[in-house]
Parts: structure tokens; C-alpha cells; sequence
């Protein structure tokens, strides 16, 4: 029985009482017993049914990043069709975004949708002089807690909440030269920590398997640019190169951390706190089959194996975020900024050692006339933003 349903009964119980009480001294005043039998006792109004949703919140987001990255579009992409050999390259990168959380009866969902415009300097189609990229990125994720789903409390431990499965569905497409499209499964175990008090806040990890299909144009054929293999057509007897980038099953791990400041520093910081998201995606191969390694050549220190094997990916993301509205209008919950920093290692899997991201030039990147793009396959970026959460 839940607080709300034994304060129910205990009122019930005292106002029953207190009517046959009532009812007996009218009885015995009128000397008349078989009155007080026939008066009706007024019954409590049952419980109110419990929500359906106990948190349920939706927002719009703006932020602007100072300095990302799009691996192998190198430097002067937006002057010279695929870049200049050997330069690295850095341009702004605006998001509106999208999200919605909520939590029900058996578990937490979360979608996120966001919409990119890259800078000039990733230009559509790697086109110089067309406008920057766009890019349309989304996931939908559901963690059903088993603690909800046995309507017990079997999983709460001195070292967890709770525990529960993690279905996670994500989709991205961009514009630029490689016209990425990608599709990307997740499922696995999450896990509700219990922090010390001293820490507060909240602290999940989930371990996933993990899995990607991609269709892209790397090492395509067509004009020289990153990752194209011949100028013009396919070069004799090799056949086109689908795009199609089938990539094995690895882990994936996701975390999430939030620590509000007020318990650490005092009432004057209520309305800041930090958010940390961290995940790690193990190596998943090329993506490339034996017939497409016949047309592109995998093998050597320049063959499609070296460029395309990809490497552990780390993507964090750390923000200070302040409740705006809270702090000036005293309405908190409607309005957030903030401040962050990411870090993304292996962009999408690319190795940051390979030849087209380490630097190279002409013959040395494996193709006469085309270029690499080196420290594009690692973002580090300053970001600053805001939220308007509907009420």
C-alpha cells in the first residue's frame, strides 16, 4: 500500500467512526436504537488513479558549436573541389534540436531529433561555393525498468536503483560529399547507480551490442576528392563501389551523469547543474565485403583496409547548464543556458592514424591529386546554447 492510500484508509476509518458515534448519541437521545442502524454513513472518495506519465517533458534547443569537424573534408573545401592536401579543417556548426522525456508507468523514453547547418567550408556535395551541408540526425531510446516490470523491488540493491533494457533505433543523413546515410541499432543492460549523498545527482551506464549499416560514397568513383579512388570512371575491370558499408556487431557503451550544484555549493546555485554523457563504441571492422575489396583494393598501407578499418570512437560531452528563467523571472523549468565542451575521438569510427587523416597529399594519400584532411576524425569544440521546455 502506497502513502497516499493509507492516509486514505486512516481518514476513512476516523470519519466512520466519528459518524457512529454521532449516530448513537442521536439514538439514545430519541430512544429509538433501530435509528441509528438505518443512518447512512457517507463514504471517502476513493484514491485518484496514479499518472500515467510522472515526468513528461518536451523542448526546443538552439546551439551553436565553435569549432567542429567532418572527417576527410579538408582544408579550402569551399575554393577547391576536395580540399588542399595536408590542411586540417575547423568551421562553425549551428543545431536546432528537438526532445522529448518522459517517464511512465514501466519504464523512461527519450527522443531526440536535430537538425545541423554546416559552414561553407563543408560545402553540399563538396561542391566550392555551395552552400554548407545540412545534416538531419535522430534516436529513439526506451529503458524498461525491471524493478517497474516485476512491480517489485528485486533489483534495488545497495548498488543500484534500479536495472533495465535499453532499446535504442538511430538514423542520420547529411548532404555533403560523402552523402551519408546511416542507420545504427542498440540494445543492452542499463544500470541505475546509487551514488553516495555526498555526490547527489544521478548516474546511469548501459552496455549494449551494437550495430551499423551505412551507404556512403568512400572511396567511390568520380571526382578526386576524400576517399575517391580514380578520377572519371571506375578504372578498368574493377566495377562500381555500391556504398553500401555493412559493419559487424561490436559493444557500445552509453553513460549519463548529472550533478545539481546547490547541494555542493549552497542555495545560491540551485539553478545550476552539470550534465555529462560519455559513450565508447568498439571497433566494427570496414564495413566493406570481399567483392567490393576486389574494386577497391584493401590491401597495402594506402588500400581501403588502412583507410577504413575503424578504431575504438569516444564521444563526451560536458555542459554547465543554468535555469535562466528560474534565476530572473523566478519560473523555474522554462527556460535553460548553457555552456559545453565535446571531445569525439574516431569520428564515426574513421582511425585519426589512417593516411587520409594523418596528413597526406597526392600519391602519398594513394590517389594522384587527392587530398587528406589531417585531425578531422577528432572534434574538440566549445558550445553554447539554450532551452525552451514547453509547459
Amino acid at each position: 500500500m502506497n502513502r497516499q492510500g493509507a492516509i486514505v484508509n486512516e481518514t476513512s476509518f476516523k470519519m466512520r467512526a466519528k459518524s457512529i458515534v454521532l449516530a448513537a448519541a442521536m439514538a439514545m437521545a430519541t430512544g429509538g436504537l433501530a435509528h441509528a442502524a438505518d443512518m447512512a454513513v457517507k463514504s471517502p472518495k476513493p484514491a485518484p488513479a496514479p499518472p500515467f506519465f510522472f515526468v513528461n517533458d518536451t523542448s526546443v534547443s538552439f546551439t551553436y558549436f565553435f569549432d567542429y569537424s567532418d572527417p576527410g573534408v579538408a582544408g579550402s573545401s569551399d575554393v577547391v573541389p576536395g580540399g588542399l592536401g595536408d590542411t586540417g579543417n575547423k568551421f562553425g556548426m549551428a543545431q536546432g534540436s528537438l526532445d522529448h522525456f518522459d517517464i511512465w508507468e514501466y519504464g523512461v523514453t527519450l527522443i531526440h531529433m536535430e537538425l545541423n547547418q554546416y559552414s561553407k567550408k563543408d560545402p553540399i556535395g563538396g561542391d566550392p561555393g555551395a552552400d554548407g551541408s545540412r545534416e538531419f540526425f535522430g534516436f529513439a531510446q526506451e529503458t524498461f525498468g525491471l524493478n517497474e516490470l516485476t512491480h517489485s523491488k528485486a533489483f534495488t540493491t545497495p548498488f543500484t536503483n534500479d536495472v533495465g533494457i535499453l532499446v535504442r533505433l538511430t538514423a542520420g543523413t547529411q548532404n555533403h560529399f560523402l552523402d551519408e546515410e546511416t542507420t545504427q541499432y542498440a540494445a543492452g543492460v542499463n544500470f541505475d547507480f546509487t551514488l553516495p549523498k555526498i555526490l547527489g545527482g544521478s548516474f546511469q551506464a548501459a552496455i549494449t551490442a551494437y550495430k551499423e549499416h551505412t551507404n556512403n560514397e568512400f572511396n567511390a568513383c568520380g571526382n578526386l576528392g576524400f576517399g575517391v579512388a580514380v578520377n572519371g570512371a571506375c578504372a578498368p575491370g574493377t566495377g562500381p563501389f555500391s556504398g553500401n558499408r555493412d559493419f559487424e556487431w561490436t559493444w557500445k557503451i552509453f553513460t549519463f551523469y548529472a550533478l545539481p550544484l546547490g547541494p555542493l555549493l549552497g542555495s545560491w546555485a540551485d539553478a545550476a547543474h552539470i550534465v555529462n554523457i560519455l559513450s565508447v563504441t568498439g571497433p566494427k571492422g570496414t564495413g566493406i565485403s570481399n567483392a567490393q575489396c576486389l574494386a577497391l583494393g584493401c590491401f597495402g598501407p594506402l588500400g581501403a583496409f588502412n583507410n577504413s578499418e575503424s578504431k575504438t570512437e569516444v564521444f563526451e560531452d560536458v555542459r554547465l547548464s543554468l535555469d535562466t528563467s528560474k534565476i530572473f523571472w523566478g519560473k523555474p523549468g522554462i527556460w535553460d543556458t548553457y555552456v559545453g565542451y565535446r571531445y569525439w575521438l574516431n569520428m564515426y569510427g574513421t582511425n585519426h592514424n589512417a593516411a587520409l587523416f594523418a596528413g597526406c597529399t597526392g600519391g602519398a594519400c594513394g590517389f594522384p591529386g587527392s587530398a587528406g584532411a589531417p585531425g578531422t576524425s577528432i572534434m574538440s569544440t566549445v558550445y553554447v546554447g539554450a532551452t525552451y521546455h514547453f509547459k
